[in-house]
């Protein structure tokens, strides 16, 4: 399928057509993080996690507008450009979202449609109709502490917007936290965390990376080394309700109120079609 894309200010859309809907799409900066035991670990955006979701709001005709904390072009995770991270494991299926990522060149260092939070807050939150964010580890290293995004995500509950975060992307969920960085700072130090009271989604339904996940992604993706903590735990002891699939690895999608969660990798596809869901209500 042949894209006409629209680039400007970060936004693409499927036509220059004026259309009903813009999602904010959020991205970290992140491309390495140093692990608990001080190994240097090399992450970046999650390809099917993002360009699952990207492809079906492209083709349900909405306007997209990526951002990320300073408008970097996002790294791209490598253990995530393969096929087995896709619901649909095919090659001709990666290949199609592989290709369409390199059109919207999303990750290049010089035409990245990737503009900043600042730039966002220029624009004003409030043209935004949804947002959502993609994972991979990357999100723990620059999303989960950021005012500027736990502004924005106050702006979409208040006024119950679409609100779709997958896998580890659902940590940015605690940037509203009224002490979200003093929050961090004690998971990281494995203190026991105390989430100051007024977090927009306590008591929340919600789900993200699970922890039995996580033990593997330990074993076969970090080398042996951790995260300083494991998201599970993290929107746990802020106060969510956290659910999980009967089996690692399989579909997982929680829907409450305007909040829109999946599991993991193989969540990408139900939470945008949720998404898309909520906006044609």
């Amino acid at each position: 399928m042949k894209l006409n894309t629209l680039l400007a200010l970060g936004t693409l859309t499927l036509s220059p057509i004026a259309l009903a809907d813009d999602i904010l799409v959020v991205m970290s900066d992140t491309a390495q993080m140093t692990l608990k035991n001080g190994t240097e670990y090399k992450t970046g955006v999650y390809l099917n996690e993002l360009m699952e979701p990207v492809k079906l709001f492209l083709e349900a005709g909405h306007t997209l507008t990526f951002a990320s904390p300073t408008g970097m072009a996002p790294r791209l995770d490598p253990v995530s450009d393969t096929p087995d991270h896709f619901l649909d494991t095919s090659k001709a299926n990666y290949t199609a979202h592989k290709a369409l990522f390199n059109q919207l060149m999303i990750d290049d260092k010089t035409q990245s449609p990737v503009i900043s939070f600042a730039r966002v807050e220029q624009m004003g939150i409030e043209q935004f109709d949804a947002v959502f964010v993609p994972g991979g580890h990357a999100p723990l290293g620059d999303l989960v502490a950021n005012p500027q995004l736990g502004e924005f995500l106050k702006h979409f509950n208040a006024t119950q917007k679409p609100t779709g975060l997958v896998c580890h992307g659902p940590v940015a969920l605690l940037s509203a936290l009224p002490n979200a960085a003093e929050f961090e700072a004690q998971m990281k130090q494995g203190e026991k965390a105390q989430p100051a009271k007024g977090w927009i989604y306590a008591d929340y339904q919600m789900t993200t990376f699970s922890n039995s996940e996580e033990a593997v992604a330990t074993q076969y993706y970090l080398g042996g080394d951790e995260l300083h903590y494991w998201p599970q735990d993290a929107l746990t002891k802020a106060g969510g309700n956290y659910s999980r699939s009967e089996q690692d690895w399989h579909p997982h999608i929680v829907v409450d109120r305007e909040l829109i969660t999946g599991q993991n990798n193989k969540s990408s596809v139900g939470v945008a079609k949720a998404l898309l869901k909520q906006l044609d209500q």
